[in-house]
């Protein structure tokens, strides 16, 4: 069998999102996945058919692996977290910066995924569908529709056929621990739902844009997350157009969403008049974030060190993705914003603008911003786009004076803190960038014309 020929360092470019190497799975992804050491878990346990129960933090996964056909369901504690009444942290990235990634599988590997399979149909509104629902899997939808809406721990009881123990991770969406096929899924609990979410959802001729931007979006006592998980359940916008949503895309749509309409208010806002430097770093993430002078434009660039996950010898992929030198992502936007899919950084793209752009609101001011992210072998497997954005919102956290960050005269200055806080010559970063050279240009231009 002749092996299939892929271009240099596709596994930084693909992350095992587009699967590009022609593969049925990703190989990386695939080797992690079967990892059982650190679940919370015994997996000797759980075998043969199991009924479960358990306070669901609310927690609610819709798959794309398959797509149209897809797994949904409800996450529900097992073992330890089982008995506990407040489960809330096991699904809320919000709270997690700070914690190693032992602890982070282990909050994940203690919720079953309750899976039912749906055809959600490309296209097909939410109402359609449901009418082609046998009656047992449309019970099944309801009860997880109803526990996306609660704000509270509900007490869930679920009858599994089986439940596989083990870790699917993805670079979007948190990791996802044991699974099994639900035939009953029942809410036993009351559940509590905040006035802005029943506002949302409850208004049928708003689009799921609008509803998140009026109702949802800085609401008290509701997450990103929340949001992310209401969005995927289908249960905003107008009523004919609303669909179920795969979780991976609904966490990148939510943040697009969020960012565009921050993005028309930066606009009308003065200009910063120096350059800052911002520092942050977690899980063996260093990011450096350069805010300049001029009206909004975005850039993020992404390198993966040669010991990081996507930089690694993969069996079956030739010729060896592994490369010796630095292998820099880029996307880009300007003042209108971009037109198509991130397709290099993907979801961390629109994690990390979400949190400047709302970093820049609440200065009143805007700013061209470059984002450097190196990522180093500590960060063994990919956790989700939430560790960019609370990176990232953990290091603009303490404002325009905080002590990780400097205030320079010239862009030269501000990119000496890249050269002295990572360790990928800057070089290579400014090569990948498409805004520096465009902002020099810039800069040359103003200086000529200001002396005719």
């Amino acid at each position: 069998m002749v092996r299939p020929q892929v271009s240099d360092n596709i596994c930084v470019r693909c992350k095992g999102a587009r699967l590009l190497c022609g593969k049925a799975k990703c190989p990386i992804l695939v080797k992690y996945s079967i990892l059982k050491s650190t679940l919370s878990v015994d997996p000797g346990k759980f075998k043969g058919k199991q009924d479960i129960f358990g306070a669901s933090p609310p927690a609610v996964f819709v798959g794309h692996v398959g797509y149209p056909y897809v797994n949904i369901g409800p996450l529900i504690p097992i073992g330890n977290f089982s008995a506990q009444k407040d489960t809330r942290y096991l699904d809320s990235p919000e709270s997690w910066f700070g914690k190693d990634i032992n602890e982070i599988i282990a909050f994940r590997s203690g919720l079953v995924r309750s899976n039912f399979k749906m055809n959600i149909k490309y296209n097909l509104p939410l109402m359609e569908l449901e009418k082609e629902l046998p009656r047992t899997n449309l019970k099944l939808l309801k009860a997880t529709q109803e526990l996306t809406l609660a704000s509270n721990s509900v007490d869930t009881e679920a009858k599994l056929n089986r439940i596989r123990v083990g870790m699917l991770y993805g670079t979007h969406s948190p990791p996802q621990g044991p699974s099994g096929r639900a035939e009953k899924i029942e809410i036993v609990d009351n559940v509590k739902v905040l006035k802005p979410v029943d506002k949302a959802v409850s208004d049928t001729d708003l689009k799921a844009a609008d509803a998140i931007e009026e109702y949802l979006y800085r609401a008290e006592d509701l997450s990103i997350t929340s949001i992310q998980r209401i969005f995927s359940a289908g249960l905003l916008g107008v009523k004919q157009n609303r669909r179920l949503v795969p979780t991976r895309w609904s966490i990148t749509a939510v943040d697009d969403i969020i960012g565009k309409y921050l993005k028309t208010k930066l606009q009308h806002f003065p200009s910063i008049d120096k350059y800052y430097s911002f520092f942050g770093e977690y899980l063996d993430n260093k990011f450096v974030i350069i805010f300049m002078p001029g009206p909004w434009a975005y850039e993020m660039n992404e390198c993966w060190n040669q010991s990081s996950i996507w930089n690694q010898k993969v069996e079956g992929i030739f010729p060896p993705v592994q490369t010796t030198k630095p292998v820099i992502v880029t996307d880009y936007e300007f003042e209108k914003g971009r037109t198509k899919y991130a397709g290099n950084v993907t979801g961390a793209y629109y994690a990390a603008r979400k949190e400047i752009e709302e970093f820049l609101y609440d200065s009143r001011k805007q700013a061209r911003v470059i984002v450097f992210r190196e990522v180093s072998g500590g960060y063994i497997v990919p956790l989700g786009v939430w560790v960019i954005r609370e990176t990232v919102k953990q290091a603009l956290a303490q404002g325009w004076k905080g002590p990780n960050v400097k205030i320079h005269e010239t862009l030269d200055s501000a990119l000496s803190r890249v050269a002295s806080k990572l360790s990928i010559p800057l070089e290579y970063w400014t090569h990948s960038s498409q805004l520096l050279p465009y902002i020099k240009k810039q800069r040359r231009l103003d200086f000529w014309l200001r002396r005719l």
